[in-house]
């Protein structure tokens, strides 16, 4: 039954995290060379969440399947217990919630999607359909919901202390996103912001 358990929580990472991976580099505006205009911040930031999404996710499907071992994510042996199965039935609805933002977020910001604090072009439209009515960063709370839930699941110490990075990096980079974003659209961003809430990552919230 375990391993049986075991199969399917890895099955699902794989699978969410293929469809993931197709939409991020196949949607229109994907991700393509950009730079960061925001400092250290924006360059770490997108290096650990492409890093993450691209190889770390699928090797967490690959460890949890059993297929694979490595000893770099330092995961903890949890016996198989009440209290174990409840953590990794909320780590997995921590990465389905977060996977089904991210796309929702990806799908919503079409062509004017950037990687984290590259500046609005010319070209790019202020995005506020989606999950955006209701949160200014959603892709953002996707993340940190998704590497939340893996981490859980495999019960890795290292994606743990990733996960915190990330809080830190984010807390950082939305201040200096949203300077870009009132410079881009002073009255249209003055107004989405006066609607619609920070999520509570942002340091100045």
């Amino acid at each position: 039954m375990i391993l049986g358990f075991d199969l399917v929580l890895g099955l699902i990472i794989l699978v969410v995290s293929a469809i993931m991976g197709a939409i991020l580099l196949l949607a229109p505006g994907s991700i393509r060379l950009q730079r960061p205009e925001c400092g250290w911040v924006g360059w770490v930031f997108n290096v650990v969440n492409l890093l993450f999404f691209f190889i770390l996710i699928p090797l967490s499907g690959v460890m949890r399947m059993g297929l694979l071992q490595l000893e770099i994510f330092c995961c903890i042996e949890i016996p198989w217990t009440v209290g174990a199965i409840g953590l990794e039935i909320i780590g997995l609805l921590a990465f389905l919630l977060g996977s089904l933002l991210l796309l929702w977020s990806r799908m919503s910001l079409r062509r004017s999607f950037r990687l984290g604090g590259v500046k609005p072009s010319t070209t790019d439209y202020l995005t506020m359909h989606g999950p955006y009515v209701h949160l200014r960063h959603p892709m953002y709370l996707s993340a940190i919901l998704v590497i939340l839930g893996v981490s859980m699941i495999i019960s890795s110490l290292v994606l743990v202390a990733m996960f915190l990075v990330m809080i830190f990096l984010v807390r950082r980079l939305i201040p200096r996103e949203e300077e870009q974003l009132d410079q881009a659209y002073p009255l249209a961003y003055a107004e989405y912001c006066r609607r619609v809430p920070r999520i509570m990552l942002s340091q100045h919230f």
